[in-house]
């Protein structure tokens, strides 16, 4: 019985946990849980598994009243530069003022930034 009890206790343990993606309460894009619910996220996120995830980051930041999707790889030099509309088309940077990019590049990365990270997801 005693070597059975930290197998049941175990057992009982997973048996309570939810199974959710801490990202599945998540309401962006008018879906919940976007980085499953939005193909072409899903895609980017399943895209980015395939290589070293420590690279990837996709944040969420809102610009002029717009969600915006970042994805970034670490080892690029731009920060900012592949972002999406809420359907999957690419976003203009050169669209933005110098101002609004800034405040833009801040939001993803800065220490006030308003962001959410949408994968990886911790």
């Amino acid at each position: 019985m005693k070597k059975s009890l930290p197998l049941i206790l175990l057992l009982a343990l997973m048996l309570s946990c939810k199974d959710k993606s801490p990202g599945s309460s998540l309401e962006l894009c008018g879906v919940k849980d976007p980085v499953n619910n939005l193909n072409w996220l899903k895609a980017l996120v399943d895209e980015a598994k395939t290589k070293d995830p420590s690279y990837t980051t996709i944040v969420a930041v809102t610009v002029k009243g717009e969600t915006l999707i970042n994805y970034y790889v670490s080892i690029m030099s731009c920060i900012g530069c592949i972002s999406y509309h809420c359907d999957g088309t690419r976003f203009d940077m050169s669209v933005l003022s110098q101002e609004e990019s800034k405040q833009y590049q801040e939001d993803i990365w800065g220490e006030k930034g308003r962001r959410v990270v949408l994968w990886p997801q911790k």
